[in-house]
């Protein structure tokens, strides 16, 4: 649930910048977090290139990324919770369960996160990705590495 505070303490709504990935990254697998480093300097690069004056000068129209990448929701959340972890060997899978009051009526869905054993001094569970639970049409799908390999593609 740490990771979920971090990413609210630090102001994460969309990819995360180089400061924020530095304040998740103790969550997350060294994969993951150069995979979100990288998918934020190409999506950077992109924009310098059409010609954007800051990174986020028109924010909005340039894909992709666009919206919280950490649920499945672009929108993001209000509230949040785990429910019963999940153990496959190695592998954790922790559902949350998360609420969006901002929407009317009140959206509910649950994403999972899925946590690998690091080989560690202190042996800690890292998020390796998070799998979307939903089908909407605004939002994502699949898993989080499956949005990211997308965006990394030429």
């Amino acid at each position: 649930m740490q990771f979920y505070v971090t990413l609210e303490l630090s102001g994460v709504r969309d990819l995360p910048e180089p400061r924020a990935v530095m304040a998740i990254e103790p969550y997350l697998t060294p994969e993951l977090a150069t995979q979100l480093r990288t998918a934020y300097d190409q999506r950077i690069a992109k924009r310098r290139a059409a010609g954007a004056t800051s990174p986020l000068a028109d924010r909005g129209s340039f894909p992709p990324g666009e919206g919280n990448p950490f649920s499945s929701l672009f929108e993001g959340h209000s509230s949040y919770g785990a429910k019963a972890t999940i153990m496959r060997g190695d592998t954790a899978l922790v559902p949350i369960g998360f609420t969006n009051t901002d929407q009317k009526p009140a959206v509910q869905w649950s994403d999972t996160l899925v946590l690998i054993k690091q080989v560690t001094p202190q042996n800690s569970w890292r998020i390796t990705d998070i799998r979307y639970g939903t089908n909407w049409e605004f939002g994502y799908q699949g898993s989080l590495t499956q949005v990211l390999r997308t965006m990394l593609a030429p």
